[in-house]
């Protein structure tokens, strides 16, 4: 399934992708059948909500609406963690002249920067070393707290894709990278969170582009650290809870690290991919 939030902003629904032959996208709205699952949220996670809406699916009598034309969220309502690897492509660590971690690099980001996948990025004043980073996001679906890594994937709720937008100088001003990573709208997430029985798990092409131009281009079967090792090492110390996020690293290219630098401005469109899960496409304002 692809689940997808839709509607203006503070009044979402939430609703599943549905796609047929020689029709148009259509959004199965989730809440008009099932007046109980008000969201994607902990509550849902906790509550089996999956194995509801594969029920939904099925029924002969589903509520449909037309895709176009309706602002798609955020897919999930998190009001946990966002936490965020760095480092965790070498060619990404590469091309800043780092060196390759021994262990996952973990920060976060503020929830108030959750940004809808086709709003607009906003650059704050007197930010001018601005730029985006597609990232593998999971969202977390059952409590994990010290799971060994052979059973990490039967945590996972759905895959997604998140834009890790940076103010650079935030981040190297502060030594340290939370303000620099958690504006207003620099979290860009979804259009779809994807269910693990949807694709392969293995390796996933992604990529952004900025005004058509390819930034970044890379394939997750890159990671240095992979989805297990990485879900084992965090809830080692920090239990992992229903609708927490996890981003996974970036691969090179960022705008940054070119010469000359390629930051956003103002009037650019910023589109990030990652096939088979969805695509993003903001603009910058």
């Amino acid at each position: 399934m692809k689940l997808l939030r839709f509607g203006p902003n503070t009044e979402e629904r939430p609703g599943i992708w549905i796609e047929q032959p020689d029709t148009d996208p259509m959004i199965l709205d989730v809440r008009a059948m099932a007046y109980d699952i008000e969201d994607y949220n902990t509550r849902f996670f906790r509550s089996n909500g999956l194995d509801r809406l594969r029920s939904l699916v099925q029924e002969p009598n589903r509520t449909l609406i037309p895709a176009n034309g309706l602002r798609l969220a955020p897919p999930v309502d998190c009001t946990g963690s966002i936490i965020c690897l760095g480092k965790n492509y070498g060619d990404h660590v590469q091309e800043f002249d780092s060196k390759i971690p021994e262990r996952p690099i973990l920060f976060s980001k503020a929830l108030s920067s959750i940004n809808g996948p086709f709003d607009p990025i906003r650059i704050p004043p007197n930010a001018a070393m601005v730029d985006g980073e597609v990232e593998l996001a999971v969202v977390i679906g059952r409590l994990a707290s010290c799971v060994p890594a052979e059973t990490a994937f039967e945590h996972i709720a759905g895959y997604t894709v998140l834009n890790d937008v940076t103010d650079r100088a935030a981040q190297r001003g502060d030594g340290q990278w939370f303000r620099g990573k958690s504006a207003d709208t620099f979290c860009p997430i979804g259009p779809f969170l994807v269910t693990p029985d949807e694709i392969d798990s293995g390796e996933h092409h992604l990529y952004s582009r900025l005004n058509g131009e390819l930034l970044q281009e890379g394939k997750t079967s890159q990671m240095l650290f992979k989805l297990p090792e990485i879900i084992a090492f965090i809830s080692q110390s920090i239990s992992l809870h229903p609708g927490d996020i996890i981003a996974t690293g970036t691969p090179a290219g960022v705008g940054s690290a070119r010469q000359p630098p390629v930051y956003l401005k103002h009037g650019d469109t910023l589109e990030t991919v990652i096939e088979g899960i969805g695509r993003q496409c903001c603009r910058v304002e």
